[in-house]
């Protein structure tokens, strides 16, 4: 599901830029931007200033060298004094009408995209794990470069940083949206959502006499989006063996089907144990040489007392570690006050020509 919620920032001041010079515009005809006909009867497209108290019109053709467009939508005045004063009224309808557009696009980009999804998703996931809840803030620095990612995807991506919801800046996005984040920032599932806070930035005249003076304004949007399939997977597999490594497998190597009193009995008991662990991927004489040592010992000389053995190996196929007892005497008091969760305890039967292995019941 997606929660969107759009807000303009209020307008702040920058640099003084160029002014440029205006050139002239006559009043060739009536005030409305309708169609009009000359003596010949050859019809012409007129276009009016876009400044309601100014009265200057053109024909399109001059109109498209002459008069000057909004820098963020098609509006058209005759001078730039027009559009500066124009401005105060026309920023709303403009910045919602094509900016908050553009954002509810880049919202839409960023769930469809699945490189750009991925990336978003583990961001959320690494954030929310270092610091708590929070928003993934995709920034751009003009609508270009939003349109770019819209049309581009992944490659064009804007600024991506994790913010914590305390951090979040109220004067950056206006009281509605923050209310609206905050809301969502403590309500929203961290395992399967995500939070998206989208930002673009806007820069146009301000309205006031003089030298042309101008202003950024932030145009943001937010949305609630479920994380990547891959980071939700690869999520719940870490925390598997994370409780695995916590609560790790065990092996119990002892001779349950017979005695080691033999030689020959011995040599396969120790045998069975080094073919199950290589099984895994463990070499006792590379990893363990101490164990090694004391079961090659046993083999040749024997004895009734050798004490259970306990190792924690890890597996290099699946990078789970477990724990492992070398039991060569059997100890069957020991075996019978085994935990009461004995369905991740195994006993492999070491005195068997073949191998066989059993889950504890």
């Amino acid at each position: 599901c997606e929660d969107t919620v759009s807000m303009v920032e209020p307008p702040r001041r920058k640099s003084d830029g160029d002014p440029g010079s205006d050139t002239p515009i006559a009043n060739r005809v009536r005030k409305n931007s309708l169609t009009l006909q000359n003596n010949n009867s050859t019809d012409f497209q007129a276009v009016k200033c876009r400044n309601g108290n100014c009265s200057k019109i053109a024909e399109t053709v001059e109109a498209k060298k002459l008069f000057k467009n909004c820098h963020n939508c098609s509006y058209m005045y005759c001078s730039r004094e027009c559009r500066r004063a124009h401005w105060e009224k026309h920023r709303k309808f403009c910045l919602h009408s094509r900016v908050s557009t553009l954002c509810r696009q880049v919202i839409n980009t960023s769930k469809d995209d699945e490189t750009s999804l991925r990336h978003i998703s583990l961001m959320a996931r690494q954030g929310y794990e270092t610091q708590g809840r929070g928003v993934v803030k995709l920034m751009f620095k003009s609508p270009e470069s939003a349109e770019y990612f819209v049309k581009n995807g992944f490659q064009k991506i804007g600024d991506l940083n994790y913010v914590k919801w305390p951090d979040l800046n109220p004067a950056e996005m206006g009281s509605e949206l923050y209310s609206e984040l905050l809301r969502i920032c403590t309500a929203y599932e961290p395992t399967t959502k995500l939070v998206l806070y989208v930002s673009v930035c806007v820069i146009s005249e301000a309205p006031a006499s003089g030298a042309v003076k101008w202003e950024r304004q932030l145009v943001s949007r937010c949305a609630k989006l479920k994380l990547a399939k891959s980071v939700i997977s690869e999520t719940i597999a870490k925390n598997a063996c994370e409780e695995l490594t916590e609560n790790p497998e065990t092996v119990i190597f002892t001779p349950l089907s017979g005695d080691c009193a033999s030689q020959k009995m011995r040599e396969l008991c120790v045998e069975n144990i080094h073919k199950h662990l290589r099984k895994k991927g463990v070499n006792l004489r590379r990893h363990f040489p101490e164990i090694h040592s004391k079961l090659s010992s046993y083999a040749d000389v024997g004895g009734d007392r050798f004490a259970p053995l306990t190792i924690y190996p890890k597996d290099p196929i699946n990078g789970k570690t477990f724990m492992c007892i070398i039991m060569p005497v059997v100890d069957r008091e020991k075996l019978s006050v085994l935990p009461a969760d004995k369905a991740r305890i195994k006993i492999v039967d070491i005195s068997l020509k073949q191998e066989s292995e059993s889950s504890i019941v």
